[in-house]
């Protein structure tokens, strides 16, 4: 398509701004206002006050005025109290507690806990996950054999004990990396 660009084409030109109906809505609301206001103007008008009345008020109001004055009273001014005058008053006696003393940690003690790494109903699938935990370097990986009171049979790969609290810490961490969610448990 070939395009004149001598000569330019004529563009609509429409001026911005609101709607006819928006405008039309706007100065019907004005002219509702406008007499609202001209309303109330006109019923004020008809309430008129007259000078007595007005003189009236301004006497009760000087009498009440007259009425409500200070009177100083002499309070007897109270020593000041500080937290410090207070405290060298009384005679406070604290409870005897003994000195704690630091005992050294035994760094071979174990744990009591194991972690209980997952259950399965097939021992090969049990034996799989501990050899795949084993290649991760995690200590004493077992699986144990459990009967539930349903009668059914679970083969649960368990972790553990540990040396110290740091290491259960460090294989939390790893089974997560693996996603698995390990179960601590108590070794009895």
């Amino acid at each position: 398509m070939i395009k004149d660009y001598a000569h330019k084409p004529k563009v609509d030109v429409t001026t911005p701004g609101l709607p006819r109906s928006k405008v039309v809505l706007i100065v019907a609301v004005l002219i509702l206002i406008a007499v609202f206001i001209v309303i109330l103007l006109r019923v004020n008008a008809d309430h008129k006050v007259d000078g007595s009345s007005v003189a009236q008020v301004a006497q009760v109001a000087t009498k009440k005025a007259e009425v409500v004055k200070s009177i100083p009273i002499d309070q007897p001014t109270s020593p000041e109290f500080t937290y410090i005058k207070i405290l060298q008053q009384a005679d406070v006696t604290p409870a005897y507690v003994k000195e704690y003393e630091s005992t050294a940690k035994d760094p071979n003690k174990k744990t009591a806990s194991l972690l209980q790494v997952a259950s399965f109903k097939s021992e090969y699938d049990a034996k799989e996950l501990q050899k795949l935990l084993t290649s991760k370097q995690l200590p004493n990986v077992e699986v144990n054999k459990s009967t539930a009171q349903s009668g059914s049979v679970w083969f649960k790969v368990m972790v553990g004990p540990f040396q110290n609290r740091s290491m259960l810490n460090k294989a939390q961490d790893i089974l997560v990396q693996m996603n698995y969610s390990p179960l601590e448990l108590k070794n009895k």
